[in-house]
């Protein structure tokens, strides 16, 4: 959102870097490992695709990242 005001406000300046990182996560019942794999391995597919970074553009969400795909 700053990064937003910062286009539309002459004379706001935001520093480089980041402040806060949001983690995300997604859960499966223990003990499922089979399901634990494939879960990861769609994240995983999700972020090489750049799925994640279009969802992010098509929403219009400016200044995140996303993780590098790959463990």
């Amino acid at each position: 959102m700053l990064e937003a005001d910062a286009k539309r406000l002459p004379g706001l300046r935001l520093l480089d870097g980041r402040f806060m990182v949001i983690n995300q996560a997604m859960a499966v019942p223990k003990g499922r490992t089979d399901a634990a794999r494939h879960l990861a391995d769609l994240v995983e597919e999700m972020k090489a695709s750049c799925f994640v970074a279009q969802a992010l553009k098509r929403h219009q969400i400016e200044g995140a990242l996303v993780a590098p795909a790959g463990r």
